[in-house]
């Protein structure tokens, strides 16, 4: 059994301070809710599964489809953190508009959606901000919020194995070293084991697939 892990008394998401500098290490909790920024970073569009090699563009909807920002690739265009603020997120596609995280994040389009993941015990539910539809930004948001959760001593109890028990306690404890030196540190430290520990250090988001299920169930990939 893992010595020395922290729980915090409540499993609430914590209301976040003010920002910190984009050139300092920052804590997860560090920012407020996301607005798409403008994405000038440049690079060349990779290929992965549901992503062929071509220029992206704004294509009509498809059924079953994921929008291009947030489809499953194993070069998404987006660079996305998971254990960090979605306002870190940065792309390797250049001139991508901002306008992209405001639209339907899956088609057809949906009020709820339901992110599901072999890698965590838990379903991610995402609503819809704008009441009529699940954007890009909602799912980055939900995500977000969701892995920032703690963890309680029951769902850690419920790893049962002691090599899973050390993994994810030993994620927390990296976790919270790349904040040492830094403002947040000492916060996220006692705050203790949150979801995302759960995921054991495997923060990259590579995107969501449909699943075999209902339509409004998606499949989230990390890695």
């Amino acid at each position: 059994m893992p010595r020395h892990v922290h729980f915090s008394s409540t499993s609430s998401f914590h209301s976040p301070p003010p920002p910190l500098s984009r050139s300092s290490p920052s804590s997860a909790s560090s920012y407020g809710p996301f607005t798409p920024p403008p994405l000038p970073h440049v690079g060349s569009l990779g290929t992965g599964p549901f992503m062929p090699r071509q220029p992206y563009v704004e294509s009509p909807p498809v059924i079953g489809r994921a929008h291009n920002l947030v489809a499953l690739s194993t070069t998404p265009l987006l660079r996305y953190d998971v254990s960090l603020h979605p306002s870190m997120i940065t792309t390797h596609f250049p001139g991508l508009s901002s306008a992209g995280f405001l639209e339907p994040a899956v088609y057809p389009a949906q009020k709820v959606i339901t992110l599901v993941t072999p890698h965590l015990p838990w379903q991610i539910s995402v609503p819809a901000s704008n009441a009529k539809y699940v954007t890009v930004a909602d799912v980055l948001n939900t995500i977000y919020r969701t892995l920032r959760v703690n963890a309680t001593p029951g769902e850690f109890e419920a790893l049962r194995k002691d090599k899973l028990m050390r993994q994810v306690s030993g994620a927390y404890t990296q976790r919270c070293e790349r904040l040492r030196g830094h403002r947040g540190y000492e916060q996220e430290r006692k705050e203790g084991i949150k979801r995302v520990d759960f995921l054991m250090g495997y923060h990259q988001f590579q995107g969501i697939a449909p699943t075999d299920g209902a339509q409004d169930v998606w499949q989230l990939t990390i890695s």
